[in-house]
């Protein structure tokens, strides 16, 4: 049986919005969570600040378009790092520095931190 586009147009709908969201403090939470394994050769726990996705969604608001830029900015480079080497220590917390200059605003930062 032939299934019209309008038939499909609810399905796809649905799929986008049931749960393949998320959002900057899901993703943050994900991106630590990833920092703390990769540094885990190097170090027992990631110098990143502490971090509760529940007040960083509850908060969220606080933060404008460009600090949403910036989360987004220093997810993708957590996520470009590769896991720490002891050898190579030095050059993985440079890298881990990098991401931390995508910094968003004082506002922001006080209310999702």
């Amino acid at each position: 049986m032939r299934k019209s586009p309008w038939m499909l147009a609810p399905l796809a709908a649905a799929a986008v919005l049931g749960g393949c969201r998320s959002t900057a403090c899901e993703d943050l939470a994900a991106a630590y969570a990833g920092v703390d394994r990769k540094s885990q050769p190097c170090v027992e726990r990631t110098p990143l600040p502490a971090f509760d996705p529940a007040r960083c969604e509850q908060n969220l608001q606080e933060c404008g378009g460009a600090d949403l830029e910036q989360l987004e900015a220093q997810v993708e480079c957590y996520e470009r790092l590769g896991t720490c080497q002891p050898e190579q220590r030095t050059s993985f917390f440079q890298a881990l520095s990098a991401c931390d200059s995508n910094a968003v605003s004082n506002t922001c930062e006080a209310a999702i931190f």
